[in-house]
This record gives C-alpha cells, sequence and structure tokens, in this order.
C-alpha cells in the first residue's frame, strides 16, 4: 500500500489530462464514472488494509462519494438515453444526501483530533464558515430565493450553496485542528476544497457568470474523485485521527491570517453591494455581524484564558525547573550545590547574630551490601525509607541534603545548644539503624549509619571547610566501628593535619625515590633451598629513619597513592630478580618473586596494565611473579574476578596471604582464582590445643584443591617441625632469614 496511492494518483492524473478529449455523450460519461467508482472502491480498500482508528468516519465518506456516483449515473441517464434535463430530478436528492455523509466524515476526524474540547478551533472554523457562508447567499442562494421560480426549485436553488457551505464548515473545522497532517490529511483536505469549489464554480456559471462549453468544470469534480481517493490509499490515513499529546497554539500566522479576512468580508460585502448599486440584503448582514460579532467576541475570551494558562504553565514549569536544580530527583531532598548555598547563607546569618550552626554527615554502613545483594532498585528503596525517616527525625525548619550515593547531610540553623546538635546526632543514628522491608524480594535489610558532627559558632568558618570536618568526623565514626555518631574536635584536626602532611611526604618520597625494597627469602620444607623471595616495602624518611609500611599504608590505602606505590614496587622487584638471575643463574633462575597488592590497587583498572608493564620493562616470566591478596579482599571482592583472571591468563600466579585471618570457608578455597596460600602467623605460633591439627587440615584442604601452601612467621625450630609433619610446602620467617636490601643476599640454604 506504500506505492498504491502513487499508482493510483498518476492513472487518475492521465485520465484527466485526457478527459475533455473523450466525445461528449456517453463515452465521457463513462469515464466520468469510472473515475468515480474507482474513487469509492479505493476508500474501501484504503480502510481494510490501513485499519484506521476511526473507520466509521471513511464509510461515512465512501457512502457520500457512493450517492454522489448514483447522482452522476442518474444524470448521465437523463441526458444521454432519455434526452431530458428535469430540475430538480432524482439525481438531485442523491446529490443532496452525499453532502451530509461527507461533511460528517471529516467532522469525525476532526472531532477525534482535537486535543480536549479545543473550543477555540470550532470557533475559528465558525467564524470562517459564517463569512463563507454570506458570501454564498449574496452570491448564489439569496438571488434564487428571491426569484419567481417554484417551491422545488428555489430550495434546491438554496439548498446547493448551503450543503457546500455544511461541507466547508466540516472542512475548516478539519483544517483548524491540530494532529498528525501527512501526505493524506493534504490529499484529502485538497479533495473537499477542490469539491467546494467546484460547486461554486458550477452554481456561479448556472446563474449565467460565465459559460463552460468545454465542461471544463468536470475536472473539477474529477479532480476530488482523484484526491479524496488517493488520500484513502495513503498509509497515513490511519493516523489522521489521533490526538496530539499536548495542544498546539492556536494562534499561528495562517490562522489569524484567515480570521481577519472573516471578519472583514461582512463590510466588504456590503460595500461592494453599494458600489454596484445592488439592494443590500439587510437582514443577512445583520444576522451574520451579530453572530460574527458574538463569536469574535467569544474568540477574544478563549485567547485570554489561553494566555493566562500559558503564564500558570509556564509559572508551573518554571517552579519545577527551580525545584528540581536544586533537588535530588530520587529523594526529593536539597542537592550538593543547593545545600553548600544553604550552609554558606546560614553561616553568613550567624556571623551577624551570634548563632550557632550545625552540620551533620551521614554515610549509610552497609549500602554497599544491599545494592551487590539485591540489585540497584533495593538500593534506591532503602535511600528513599532513608530520606523519609531523616525527615522525620528533624526539626521542621532544618535542610536535609543528598550529597549523592548514600551520603547525607543535615543543616541546623539556630541551635540553642551544641547538645542539641549531639541529641539529633544520636537520634539519627537509632532510626538508621531500624530494618528496612524491600518489597521487591520481601526482605529485611539493616543499614544503620555513622555520624560526624561539625559545629561554627558566629559562622567562624566557610561552607566547604565545615563540610569536611563533618566528613572527617563521620569517617571517623566509620573506623570506629560504625553504628555511632563522632564529633569533629581539635584533635580530629590536628589527625587530619598529620595526615595531610604524611600523604605529602608520601608524594615526596615517591619523586625523590626514598622508597626501597627488603627481600625475605621464602624455603622450600623439603630441600631446605630458597626458592622464592618476597619484597617488603620501606620507607627511608628524612629525619626519621626506615619506616615500617605499618606506618604509611593504611593511610596510602585511602587514596590512589596506594596504587602508585604498587607500581613503584611491581617494577622495582621484578627488575631486582632479573638482575640476580643474570648475575647467578644457577641461584636465581629458579626462584619467584611475590609482589603484596592493596585491595584499592586490585579494584583499580590500572592493575592488570601495572603488571603487564612490569613484566615487559623487567623481561621477567610471568610465572616468576606471585601476587599476594589477602583473605578478606578475594573473598569480598566478587567484582575483582574478571581481574584475577586475566592475571592468570597473562600467566602471573596468585597467592592467598594472611589465611586464617578472616572468614573464608575451606570450601571457598575452589573458587577464589588463587595458586596458592600463605597460613597466617598467628595459626604458626599459637600454642593453643588443636593449632597444630587446623594447620594440618588447612594444608590438606588446600592440596586437595591444587594449592600451594607457604607459611609465614616461622621464629623458633618448634614452629618448623610440625609444618613439616604436616605437608606445608615452603616457609618464611626470622627463623630462617630476616628481610634485608637486595645486595645482602647469597644463594644460600637453610641446615638440613
Amino acid at each position: 500500500m506504500t506505492r498504491a496511492w502513487r499508482r493510483y494518483l498518476l492513472a487518475s492524473g492521465v485520465v484527466l489530462a485526457g478527459f475533455l478529449l473523450v466525445p461528449n455523450g456517453v463515452p465521457r460519461d463513462t469515464v466520468y464514472l469510472a473515475v468515480g467508482v474507482t474513487c469509492v472502491v479505493a476508500i474501501l480498500v484504503g480502510v481494510r488494509h490501513n485499519r484506521p482508528a476511526t473507520p466509521w468516519a471513511w464509510w461515512l465518506m465512501a457512502a457520500g462519494m457512493a450517492l454522489w456516483v448514483a447522482g452522476d449515473a442518474v444524470y448521465s441517464w437523463y441526458e444521454d438515453i432519455a434526452h431530458v434535463a428535469p430540475f430538480p430530478s432524482a439525481a438531485d436528492y442523491l446529490y443532496l444526501a452525499a453532502y451530509p455523509l461527507l461533511g460528517g466524515g471529516l467532522s469525525r476526524l476532526a472531532w477525534q483530533r482535537r486535543h480536549g474540547r479545543d473550543l477555540a478551533a470550532s470557533v475559528d472554523a465558525a467564524i470562517v464558515t459564517l463569512a463563507c457562508g454570506l458570501v454564498s447567499w449574496v452570491v448564489l442562494a439569496g438571488p434564487v430565493a428571491r426569484s419567481g421560480t417554484t417551491g422545488a426549485e428555489r430550495f434546491f436553488g438554496v439548498a446547493y450553496p448551503a450543503t457546500d457551505i455544511v461541507l466547508l464548515a466540516a472542512l475548516t473545522w478539519l483544517l483548524t485542528s491540530v494532529g498528525h497532517r501527512s501526505t493524506s490529511f493534504r490529499l484529502l483536505a485538497g479533495a473537499a476544497g477542490v469539491l467546494v469549489v467546484s460547486d461554486s464554480l458550477f452554481l456561479l456559471a448556472q446563474a449565467g457568470a460565465f459559460a463552460d462549453p468545454l465542461g471544463a468544470l468536470d475536472l473539477g469534480w474529477l479532480s476530488a474523485y482523484a484526491l479524496w481517493g488517493a488520500a484513502a490509499l495513503h498509509p497515513g490515513m490511519s493516523r489522521l485521527s489521533e490526538a496530539p499529546d499536548v495542544a498546539a497554539s492556536s494562534f499561528t500566522r495562517r490562522r489569524l491570517l484567515a480570521l481577519g479576512v472573516a471578519v472583514l468580508v461582512p463590510p466588504a460585502t456590503h460595500a461592494v453591494q453599494l458600489l454596484t448599486s445592488d439592494t443590500p440584503d439587510g437582514w443577512a448582514f445583520v444576522v451574520v455581524s451579530t453572530v460574527m460579532f458574538t463569536l469574535v467576541v467569544l474568540r477574544m475570551g478563549l485567547a485570554i484564558r489561553e494566555v493566562r494558562r500559558s503564564e500558570t504553565v509556564r509559572s508551573r514549569l518554571a517552579a519545577d525547573l527551580a525545584h528540581q536544580a536544586a533537588h535530588d530527583s530520587l529523594t526529593s531532598l536539597t542537592n550538593r550545590p543547593r545545600v553548600l548555598e544553604l550552609l554558606e547563607a546560614a553561616l553568613h546569618r550567624a556571623q551577624r547574630n551570634g548563632g550557632l550552626v550545625g552540620l551533620l554527615f551521614i554515610d549509610l554502613d552497609d549500602f554497599k551490601r544491599v545494592n551487590d545483594t539485591y540489585g540497584h532498585a533495593a538500593g534506591d528503596h532503602v535511600l528513599r525509607v532513608t530520606a523519609a525517616r531523616m525527615r522525620e527525625a528533624v526539626r521542621a525548619g532544618d535542610t536535609i541534603g543528598r550529597l549523592g550515593g548514600d551520603e547525607f547531610v543535615v543543616v541546623l540553623e539556630q541551635v540553642p545548644a551544641e547538645t542539641d546538635v549531639v541529641q539529633l546526632a544520636d537520634r539519627l543514628v537509632t532510626v538508621l539503624r531500624q530494618p528496612v522491608r524491600l518489597p521487591s524480594v520481601a526482605r529485611e535489610v539493616s543499614v544503620g549509619a555513622s555520624v560526624g558532627v561539625a559545629l561554627s559558632r558566629d559562622g567562624g568558618t566557610d561552607a566547604i571547610v565545615l563540610l569536611h570536618d563533618a566528613d572527617a568526623a563521620a569517617y571517623r565514626a566509620k573506623r570506629a566501628g560504625r553504628g555511632r555518631f563522632e564529633i569533629f574536635d581539635e584533635a580530629l584536626r590536628r589527625e587530619m593535619h598529620d595526615r595531610a602532611a604524611l600523604e605529602t611526604a608520601i608524594e615526596t618520597g615517591l619523586d625523590e625515590g626514598q622508597f626501597l625494597l627488603h627481600y625475605q627469602p621464602v624455603f622450600d620444607v623439603a630441600t631446605g633451598a630458597a626458592t622464592g623471595y618476597e619484597a617488603l616495602l620501606r620507607w627511608a624518611r628524612p629525619g626519621h629513619g626506615i619506616v615500617a609500611p605499618a606506618d604509611f599504608i593504611p593511610l596510602a590505602e585511602q587514596s590512589a597513592l596506594v596504587c602508585r606505590l604498587g607500581r613503584w614496587v611491581l617494577l622495582e622487584a621484578t627488575q631486582q630478580l632479573v638482575a640476580w638471575t643474570t648475575q647467578d643463574p644457577e641461584a636465581f633462575g629458579g626462584v619467584s618473586m611475590a609482589v603484596n597488592v592493596s585491595g584499592r590497587h586490585l579494584y583499580d583498572d590500572s592493575l592488570v596494565r601495572d603488571v603487564t608493564d612490569a613484566l615487559l620493562a623487567s623481561g621477567l616470566a610471568p610465572e616468576r611473579l606471585v601476587l599476594e591478596m589477602t583473605e578478606t579482599i578475594l573473598v569480598d571482592g566478587h567484582a575483582a574476578a574478571g581481574r584475577l583472571q586475566a592475571l592468570r591468563r597473562l600467566g602471573v600466579r596468585i597467592s592467598i596471604d594472611d589465611f586464617g585471618t578472616g572468614y573464608t570457608s575451606i570450601g571457598q578455597l575452589q573458587s577464589l582464582h588463587a595458586d596458592g596460600l600463605k597460613i597466617d602467623r598467628s595459626l604458626v605460633e599459637s600454642t593453643t590445643p588443636g593449632s597444630r591439627e587446623l594447620v594440618r587440615l588447612l594444608v590438606h584442604a588446600a592440596h586437595a584443591f591444587g594449592l600451594e601452601v607457604v607459611a609465614e612467621g616461622v621464629e623458633h625450630e618448634s614452629q618448623l617441625e610440625p609444618l613439616r609433619a604436616a605437608g606445608c610446602d615452603r616457609v618464611q620467617g626470622f627463623l630462617l632469614a630476616r628481610p634485608q636490601p637486595a645486595q645482602a643476599f647469597q644463594p644460600r640454604t637453610t641446615p638440613g
């Protein structure tokens, strides 16, 4: 059907081009009727294939066209067979009966296309119709009505212009409606317009205004047939009855021009009659002018109402946009930029009136676990419930904001005393500890919160600093065990200052080469030979001597510094092992190098690239590099499983460090993407009953899953023999060798 309308329109055009060449009489009338019949068939076919939402409108138009074709057939019979021309005849009754059906079909489409009631479009259509109706009365219907002809002739002489005006009214209503304006819409509007114009010209010809000896007016009616059929065949006809989602503006340039012309028609027509010395149709002008004036006043009222409605909508949209710009879309709480604005304003007011401003920083404790376990939809539900509970807990004038993720703040202004802020912090900890039911999984989860409290008297700070202080206090609350609140004080300020200074010193140390590695050998239990080394980071900090990792690694873990340190250790350790191997291939050719990887580095996307770069830069075979990661990191780091698999595909080995300090079950060993494990020193040095059996059980379980076992922290002979008896593969500790700089090592073995 996508091309059928084109073929139909092209074929109709060919027929119209040669129509006047066909001889008058039966041949021409036969062609005329054939075009009419194909129009009716085209409408029926279009309805069946395109399946419009309002088929009854098209059925009415098909019936109207069918009556028109029937009228043409009767008229041709009178003219070609009976050789009479009665007026009125049966054909006239058929013609008149067709117009209400055609107008009804167009009106039905216009009704469906209207957005709401769309009274403005109806008034516009009525104004244009009145103007055209006045012209039709003055030029066509009025003279016939005042003539001395018979009653039937006068009836039909008036009825024809009247039905054209009815059809024109339906067309105008359709044109002023909003909705989809496809090619089908334009074809249909063109067909109705051509029909009205052709009828009007015919009536003028009948009144003697001009002559049509060749029957050229027939081309107008044939064009209406062709355009109507093409409109029905076009696929766009199925959407002609669709109403738009929003109302379009009723003040377009074309509509205003049409209304302006229509309003000028009564005085212009009256002026023409006066100039031509015709007797004016007084009552017609009075009636039309009165009704049109009423419609214009009504239209002005509708226009004013539309302007007011637009202003209301615009104001509402502006308010909505302002709200969206200042509030979080998920919880409807104040967003971060707006929180900082309100906090800054509160501090300025406190500076003027000497008031107290409190800021609570709320960080949910186990929110990530909810997201990972139940999905982000469940996490969003928890955030909304949290926001609702906070609204109930705070005072009416307090500002609650969401900074992002699971972080919230409460701004407290005009607080009577510091104890009120502390009490609210304690209340929030209690409220947010209550379980939250997840409707999607019919489960309850407990999240809890760590709250940081920061206070400002007399506005003695700015918003960013106060927010930073509250954040630091919340972090201390989280480190102290979670589910509690902490107050920012001078001790915490000094701690933050020291932490910032330490971070700067670490960065300086990396830039100036202050870091170094000590190496501790790992020995084979059976042979006593050194089969590997563990690289241990040290910091030769100026003015502090050698600093142990425990004094700076925890701080580095809180930032990307630990990734920089890990990157440096990987490169330095692999290059050192290659250097040893080059110097003494017999002693170092088969040993491995173990490097500790932090949890932050494991979650960083750069880890695989850093390992690859270190191997390429040093030339070390991948199987000689062992990456040690703590048991807790591997168990909790399901998101890093793909990264671990990528490392193992490189040929690098993965070892579980500090095994026995976490909560890993023995059955989990097969799913940790590891090649070995290192038994923690706490199990090696333990003298509690059953500890040796536990070590033996761990060794046997690891071997069952194909994992190599290393025991660390061996410091006494009494610890070595049980490990050998348990079947432990390798050991390391002070009993065998202490960590030392690279230059201190020579090939050696332990006493058998």
